[in-house]
This record gives structure tokens, sequence and C-alpha cells, in this order.
């Protein structure tokens, strides 16, 4: 019972003090997020231009990327600071989780989902061609 007394004091204790093992690590992949997401935005623009499908399943990944990125950096600000409530280990491993969540995500999206997308939106423009070029304007003799 002790056992499990001490592990959720681990997790739930208000001050954890300003000791941070992974300091480091945490700051650069929150930096490493940012740069992505910044890189990906770019790409983003270039190519919902022409893939409609990309353009509708992946809208909001630089911004999500952005946000734990943030979440990542607030957290170690506030840790050095050791502030109460806000430093507790329990934050760290709920945003951990929440990335790990969103990467899952997002690669059965582009795994799964995209390819099933692209082919329905492929199709569909296709049958669209048809029908246009089924309903052309013929021009008539004049009549006299």
């Amino acid at each position: 019972m002790d056992n499990i007394a001490a592990f959720f004091k681990y997790f739930i204790k208000t001050t954890p003090g300003t000791e941070f093992k992974y300091q480091l690590p945490v700051i650069i992949v929150a930096v490493l997020l940012l740069v992505a997401a910044s890189l990906f935005s770019v790409y983003y623009k270039k190519k919902k231009k022409t893939d409609f499908a990309f353009k509708r399943l992946f809208a909001q990944l630089s911004k999500r990327m952005i946000t734990i990125g943030l979440f990542l950096l607030i957290y170690t600000a506030v840790r050095y600071e050791n502030i109460p409530f806000f430093s507790m280990r329990l934050w760290l491993y709920l945003i951990v989780l929440l990335a790990l969540f969103f990467t899952y995500r997002y690669i059965k999206i582009f795994k799964i989902d995209y390819k099933r997308e692209k082919h329905n939106i492929e199709q569909k423009l296709h049958i669209h061609k048809e029908k246009k070029q089924e309903h052309r304007y013929l021009a008539t003799k004049k009549r006299k």
C-alpha cells in the first residue's frame, strides 16, 4: 500500500523541486516541434493548392505542433520557477500523452485516410470531367 501511495505522490507532488533532469531534452524537443511546425506550414501552403485531400486532412497539424511545443516550453519554465500545482510531474506526462495521441492519429490519417480520400477525390474529379465532356455545346446549322 505504501508503494502505491509513493507512486501517486511522485506524480501529484505540488512542488517537485527545481531539479529537472529532463530539462534540456524537453527544451530541444519543444524547439524542434516549433521549427517542424513552421516548415510544415510552408510545405502545406504549397501542397494545398494541388492536393485537396491533403488540404482537408492536415489543416490543423502545424497548429497542434505549435501548441504542444509551447506547452512544453511553458512547463519547463514553470518547473524551473517551481510554481506550485503548475510544476507537477503529472502535467509533463499529460503533455507527452497528448503528443503521442496526435502522432498516432496523424500517422493513421496519413497511412489510411489520406490514400482513401485522395482516391475518392480523384474519382469525383474524373467523373465530373466526363460529365462536362458529355454536355458540350454543339453548334447547329443556321436555318434559312
